[in-house]
């Protein structure tokens, strides 16, 4: 936080096959928002960074290598 703005960062895991880049601009205009209207600061940077791709097809199923 630095004179009324602040940069975030945060860490996420996505489900695969998706659209990755659609849902991290999704994440980020989501935290612009809510932070803005929580606190009322303007958000110039939010860092996503992806951490793990989960299978949609190894949803409740035991973890391990999709083929």
């Amino acid at each position: 936080m630095h004179h009324e703005t602040a940069r975030v960062r945060l860490s996420l895991e996505l489900e695969y096959p998706s659209d990755i880049g659609a849902q991290c601009g999704a994440v980020r205009r989501h935290v612009v928002e809510r932070v803005k209207a929580l606190a009322g600061m303007e958000v110039p940077e939010v860092a996503v960074h992806v951490e793990r791709l989960h299978s949609a097809l190894s949803r409740g199923a035991a973890q391990g290598r999709i083929r």
